[in-house]
């Protein structure tokens, strides 16, 4: 297994894309900052600067052009050899994978930091009572909890899409509309729907 994680870590931090995904992240962070940043800076900061929607669309480029790329080269069936076990290849995949967006994620929380010392906002008070009842920062992390369970889920997505079919501009258009028009769809059904 340690010899799964070593090599997928390697290709992994070997990729540009990995590198330069993230500076999307931040590019839409500055960008939803200056856009909203004088009206709701709780909402800025509670949010982290909107980067959950940034991640995911990181987290869908990189982790499908690592994981397509080797069924699409044919790449795949020398790993598959060389192991001891599917399982610890795919596993190793995983765990990469979800390294990576808990990363991005500790990234979107120091970057929200250094932004709302910047001035694009107004000042806020970190410890200040927001929404729930609760301290902005409680608020914060309880939003970059919940988005991180669901960048996990949509890991999980990518990863069957991945194995199910084997061109990577197929599988990265198709969890974008599974993700992007999924979240519409699913809030129209709940208003529509609210009495239940």
């Amino acid at each position: 297994m340690r010899t799964n994680l070593y090599r997928e870590f390697y290709k992994f931090s070997h990729k540009k894309v990995t590198w330069f995904a993230p500076l999307l992240v931040l590019f839409l962070m500055v960008a939803f900052g200056f856009a909203t940043g004088k009206d709701q800076p709780q909402l800025l900061a509670m949010t982290c600067y909107g980067s959950s929607e940034g991640i995911l669309l990181t987290l869908i480029i990189v982790v499908s052009s690592i994981f397509s790329m080797e069924f699409q080269n044919h790449a795949i069936l020398t790993v598959l050899y060389k192991s001891p076990s599917k399982h610890y290849v795919y596993l190793a995949k995983l765990i990469v994978a979800l390294g990576y967006n808990l990363i991005l994620h500790l990234g979107a929380i120091l970057l929200t930091f250094v932004l709302t010392l910047t001035g694009i906002a107004k000042p806020i008070s970190w410890l200040a009572v927001y929404q729930y009842h609760q301290q902005l920062i409680i608020n914060m992390m309880t939003t970059i909890s919940v988005d991180i369970i669901t960048a996990t889920l949509l890991i999980s997505i990518i990863f069957l899409t991945s194995c199910l079919i084997n061109s990577n501009a197929v599988v990265v258009t198709l969890n974008m509309v599974i993700i992007f028009v999924g979240n519409d769809i699913s809030y129209n059904f709940l208003l529509q729907n609210a009495h239940l």
